[in-house]
């Protein structure tokens, strides 16, 4: 039997929408960024979970790396959704890179 892994993402209230029409059936909106940090900490003790989809504002206003939290493992895999206008205008081959870069250990050219 296959064991099924969940994708859970973490959107602010006002979007929570948006990741439903995308197709993602496990959201959790919060109200304010101590109640993302306790859902973040709760998925990442799960098994079931495989990725944990963060806003970037969300991260932001927590002041805290995404990359730190996945050293301690690569699953649940903790990233960050691009949420504001200039965060969707910016190269998404910076985000990969640095992604590579953390995870590998060395820089990958393309």
């Amino acid at each position: 039997m296959k064991e099924s892994k969940r994708v859970v993402v973490i959107a602010d209230k006002e979007r929570t929408y948006f990741y439903r029409l995308l197709g993602f059936s496990e959201i959790h909106s919060v109200s304010g960024p101590s109640e993302a940090l306790k859902l973040i900490e709760e998925y990442k003790a799960m098994r079931d979970v495989s990725v944990i989809l963060v806003e970037e504002s969300i991260m932001q206003a927590l002041g805290l790396d995404y990359m730190t939290l996945n050293e301690k493992g690569l699953t649940p895999l903790v990233t960050i959704i691009p949420d504001t206008k200039e965060a969707l205008t910016r190269n998404p081959n910076l985000y990969y890179r640095r992604l590579v870069l953390r995870v590998v250990g060395y820089e990958v050219s393309g």
